[in-house]
């Protein structure tokens, strides 16, 4: 997945060739950043430089290593891989501000800070293998020791016995890994390329319900509303017009029912007014007027009860949609009703005509309302 992620799992494609010119040009991002961060050490610390030459393989530093004390040089040591730990930190929350601010980040430089964290990672690695083939491991007054060595031949001239050295050296470079790799992976998980591996996550992990799939029809509020402006600005060439008339069918269930003590005027006047148990169905339909008093149908919507808002298609009277979502609820209540002892509930559909909730779009009623 990572190397997919890098475009390396194809080697015939353009991709794979233009990430391996950018790795090739943050390896000397990478080596110049480590070697220059010692020396600018080198000179907070008021310690001669001997020799700092660059080259394209490494980089010369030369000192002399007695003028150190035992923590000045455990920092030579850990101050290059730390440089390039705060940049790789540094250019993540880059990538975060920009993801917050701007919601989008460039796809060149995402790979970009990918290919520097994985140098950030390497980068102890690849100093020892540069260092150990030129010969630094070993101890030399002129040539540079090799920073693997450093606290080695430290504490072999001070305690002769470099073992100290080794270990602390070894811890040194595993809590330099650990931090790189947290860095990397926390990177690589949630920002590169907008969390798409965060995402795939969460879809593998996640279960159904917390998932959110938008029904085949469905328009959104924003939509739904722009359509509604549109049709009421809406002109033919011989006058015809466009109304959108909203109607609200509320299933409610009525408290009383199955009260013994509740007299039968009592429980028709309390039907139907118990809010903490209902469910509305919202009919939003635009409708082509024309002169001579026809009335087409053009569009209609139904926002369910779940706040879904779907387009239905064809006429309304051949697809009886909402009749059918009330029947079912009905059938839910008697099956339930039969399944417990006691006077079975029932249920009530009352249907309320109302001016249209797009009241700033100077929305009207259609001149007929239609009964479930």
């Amino acid at each position: 997945m990572f190397l997919s992620e890098l475009g390396l799992s194809q080697w015939r494609s353009q991709e794979f060739w233009f990430i391996m010119l950018l790795l090739a040009l943050i390896w000397f991002v990478r080596l110049y950043l480590h070697y220059c961060s010692q020396w600018l050490f080198l000179q907070a610390i008021s310690v001669p430089v001997n020799k700092f030459y660059f080259y394209p393989h490494t980089v010369e530093l030369s000192y002399q290593n007695s003028l150190l004390h035992t923590r000045e040089e455990l920092a030579m040591v850990v101050v290059g891989p730390l440089t390039l730990n705060v940049v790789m930190l540094l250019m993540v929350l880059i990538r975060w501000g920009c993801q917050l601010i701007f919601g989008s980040f460039p796809s060149f430089l995402s790979k970009f800070i990918m290919a520097i964290g994985l140098w950030t990672l390497l980068d102890p690695l690849a100093v020892f293998v540069v260092d150990a083939f030129l010969g630094h491991l070993a101890w030399s007054a002129e040539n540079p020791i090799a920073d693997a060595a450093k606290l080695y031949w430290l504490f072999y001239r001070t305690q002769h016995s470099g073992t100290p050295g080794v270990i602390i050296t070894v811890f040194l470079y595993i809590v330099i890994l650990i931090c790189s790799l947290t860095i990397l992976y926390m990177y690589f998980l949630r920002l590169h390329n907008g969390g798409r591996m965060l995402d795939v996550f969460q879809r593998v992990q996640s279960e159904e319900a917390r998932f959110f799939v938008p029904l085949d029809m469905e328009v959104s509020n924003q939509e739904l509303s722009y359509i509604v402006k549109k049709a009421e600005q809406w002109r033919g060439i011989n006058g015809e017009r466009r109304k959108v008339a909203v109607y609200d069918y509320i299933w409610t269930q009525d408290p009383s029912v199955g009260d013994p003590s509740c007299d039968p005027q009592h429980r028709c006047e309390t039907s139907g007014f118990a809010d903490d148990h209902k469910e509305i169905t919202t009919h939003v339909s635009i409708y082509t007027i024309h002169l001579s008093g026809l009335r087409n149908l053009y569009r209609h919507f139904l926002r369910l009860p779940d706040g879904a808002i779907v387009e239905v298609t064809g006429d309304i009277s051949g697809i009886n949609v909402l009749q059918r979502e009330v029947n079912a609820v009905l059938h839910e209540n008697i099956n339930e009703a039969d399944s417990e002892p006691g006077p079975s509930s029932a249920c009530e559909l009352r249907e309320r005509k109302k001016k249209a909730v797009w009241r700033k779009y100077g929305a009207e009623t259609a001149p007929q309302s239609r009964s479930v």
